[in-house]
């Protein structure tokens, strides 16, 4: 039987029809498993540090993108260790200045003490070498079985000027008494709070501190330096409160975080008393 060239037309029009269904398919495929994609499991809280012990660091690109990818976890109350970061005694070596701690560091503790999201405040022993960087803090702060640190550091410079009355030292005697010089002391108190079991840094929180006074020609060098004491001991308290603001601001800003993507199993929480006396900044 003999086919009409109307009908074969017909005929190879559905047989396109056909063609063009038949590869259309892995397009509906796809999409349907497009759903089953977005239905993964969130990536689990970090369980460890990621970075390397190398003091120069070697953070690979599939590390950093675990750190941002994974939630954001804070397991308080807990132990919380301070130490002070103290100037090297020689630029050609790591070793600390032990004979100097930091003046703020006793007040900065006293105010940390006592609140809720810590159960204990202590003070860390100087780390004996810089050489591991953060990798010497994480090992002494295991000594202590501390989760969280606090380190705490002092940048304050002085000054000294000749003020007005300096005019009064022509006369020899007024240089015995005149207060003539302007001593001022300005810099910041600095603490950051730092994951011992990520070697993650969770915050940093600064305060600006300036101080002046006016003294005689002697011993200047001396009052310089109770200058720059006596501003880090009265600033300290007000760091503390700053931290522990910060603190639960931190808390707050990550449970947003975790739950905009699915992350509810490494939610931080506060103790209800705690997230109470640091919002009211107590």
């Amino acid at each position: 039987m003999s086919i009409s060239p109307r009908g074969r037309a017909a005929a190879l029009l559905v047989i396109c029809l056909l063609a063009a269904a038949c590869g259309a398919r892995p397009q509906y495929a796809s999409a349907r498993m497009a759903p089953a994609a977005a239905d993964a499991p969130p990536p689990p809280p970090l369980e460890r540090s990621l970075f390397a012990r190398d003091p120069n660091g070697a953070l690979t690109e599939d590390a950093l993108q675990q750190i941002l990818a994974a939630p954001i976890e804070l397991d308080l109350p807990a132990r919380v260790g301070v130490v002070p970061i103290v100037t090297a005694t020689d630029w050609r070596g790591p070793n600390p200045d032990y004979l100097r701690v930091p003046a703020g560091v006793a007040p900065f503790m006293q105010r940390l003490r006592g609140s809720e999201p810590f159960t204990l405040v202590t003070e860390i022993m100087p780390i004996p070498s810089g050489a591991l960087g953060m990798e010497a803090l994480r090992e002494i702060a295991a000594r202590y079985r501390l989760r969280y640190v606090v380190l705490y550091r002092e940048v304050i410079a002085t000054k000294s000027t000749v003020g007005p009355i300096a005019w009064g030292y022509a006369t020899v005697v007024g240089a015995a008494f005149l207060p003539g010089q302007d001593h001022t002391a300005y810099g910041y108190l600095e603490a950051s709070l730092f994951d011992v079991k990520t070697g993650l840094l969770l915050f940093t929180t600064r305060r600006s501190v300036l101080g002046q006074r006016r003294s005689n020609l002697w011993h200047q060098a001396d009052k310089l330096a109770a200058l720059a004491s006596t501003l880090a001991v009265r600033s300290a308290p007000a760091l503390a409160d700053d931290v522990k603001s910060d603190l639960f601001r931190f808390a707050d800003a990550a449970r947003v975080e975790n739950q905009r993507h699915g992350q509810v199993a490494g939610t931080p929480t506060l103790p209800a008393p705690a997230a109470a006396a640091v919002a009211t900044g107590e």
